[in-house]
């Protein structure tokens, strides 16, 4: 099957979809989002934007030869890129010349994907490897709620090399912004419970980690915990006040910080 005959048959998938007829399917596939941070708090947003990895996923693929995607995000959330992932999940791991992405509002996306192997199917050959990536933005001041980045029905579909038509089960990303802060104890870095020398550890590490230029991989809650010193910022004086915590108890059995 030709490019342009696969770019007809998925442009006649999206009219089947919009007008309601009812296509032939053959058996299906399933497109899902994920992320993996799904929850946030308004504390974060309370002074910057942040920017959120969404990958489509693709499972159970019967063997595909083109595939026509659109995507949504509720405002406020933006969506500020989409992109081939490399390597992804088909072929030889990188997108062709005639693939398409684009970003057409901060509100949607699409993208056009048509197999490499001369019209034949292609199929996944490592399912934990994502087909494409959204870049989305949660824009700061954003309120306590939940927003939902999901696929278009009405402009999502994929075909076979038989020029049939895939039955698609579309899962969507729910994004949960919650009011305030987590629940935290000030100085438990490792989340045990307790404020002990192992989290003055645990900062050192993440100190140290940022001073080579890596970006620790925390949750929000950690960060909290972590900055013991309620700066705004995890760094070494947060492990220096941790420690001071630990050895008061030898002169005084009931701390405060």
């Amino acid at each position: 099957m030709s490019r342009q005959c696969i770019s007809l048959l998925l442009s006649t998938a999206m009219l089947t979809g919009l007008y309601g007829v009812q296509a032939e399917a053959a058996s299906g596939l399933t497109y899902s989002l994920r992320a993996e941070q799904q929850g946030f708090y308004t504390a974060q947003l309370s002074s910057q934007d942040i920017s959120l990895t969404v990958a489509m996923q693709i499972a159970e693929d019967p063997g595909t030869a083109g595939i026509n995607a659109a995507f949504g995000a509720d405002a406020p959330l933006e969506i500020r890129g989409l992109s081939f992932a490399e390597p992804y999940c088909y072929g030889s791991g990188r997108a062709g010349a005639e693939d398409q992405c684009r970003v057409k509002s901060p509100r949607s996306a699409r993208l056009l994907w048509y197999t490499s192997n001369n019209g034949a199917n292609e199929v996944i050959y490592d399912a934990a490897l994502p087909f494409a990536i959204l870049s989305v933005v949660i824009p700061q001041g954003t309120p306590a709620g939940e927003y939902q980045i999901s696929f278009d029905p009405t402009a999502t579909d994929a075909c076979n090399q038989d020029r049939e038509l895939l039955s698609c089960t579309l899962e969507d990303l729910t994004v949960t912004v919650l009011e305030g802060k987590p629940d935290y104890l000030r100085g438990d870095a490792d989340g045990n419970g307790t404020v002990e020398v192992a989290d003055a550890v645990e900062v050192l590490q993440y100190c140290a980690e940022a001073a080579v230029g890596q970006t620790p991989d925390q949750s929000y809650a950690w960060l909290c915990g972590a900055d013991a010193t309620e700066n705004g910022t995890v760094e070494v004086a947060a492990a220096v006040a941790i420690l001071q915590y630990c050895a008061r108890p030898l002169v005084d059995p009931n701390p405060q910080w």
